[in-house]
């Protein structure tokens, strides 16, 4: 794992646990929103879904803007990865840790996303066919989820 890697892992870690019943979590749209410019000119509220400022403040956190595009809309955070040549949209990639995965929870597993996105997390390991991940707003926290490859 690279040291850029390493460092967006270990920011999503250090903020597992933040939530919104404390307002613990505002710490993660302060980040974002004190990052010039803002993606599409838009300032967070803390009402707003945040798993993509999730993924976006980790990387503002780190000083890793200019690999890793900041945007508060999933959709439109796999536009950007796009135009940088860094997507893969592959049911079977393997990612690695520091990879941001984007979510179609609409997806049936059969063929490639064709939905569009509704979440995205931050992959922190990937062992024996399961990805552990780090998410943003997954149930109003940050908290880690694992899955299969596939």
């Amino acid at each position: 794992m690279s040291c850029t890697r390493k460092k967006i892992v270990d920011q999503a870690r250090s903020w597992l646990g933040l939530k919104e019943s404390d307002g613990s979590f505002k710490v993660i749209i302060d980040t974002y929103n004190s990052h010039k410019p803002l993606a599409r000119g838009y300032k967070m509220k803390y009402t707003d879904e945040w798993c993509s400022c999730f993924a976006s403040a980790c990387a503002i956190a780190c000083g890793a803007t200019d690999i890793i595009p900041t945007e508060v809309g999933c959709g439109k955070h796999i536009k950007l990865f796009q135009k940088a040549n860094t997507w893969i949209e592959a049911d079977d990639h393997v990612p690695c840790p520091g990879d941001y995965i984007f979510y179609d929870w609409k997806d049936d597993g059969k063929g490639e996303n064709t939905d569009g996105a509704s979440h995205v997390g931050i992959v922190e390991k990937v062992e024996n066919g399961q990805i552990t991940v780090i998410e943003g707003n997954y149930s109003a926290k940050v908290k880690r989820r694992t899955l299969q490859v596939n």
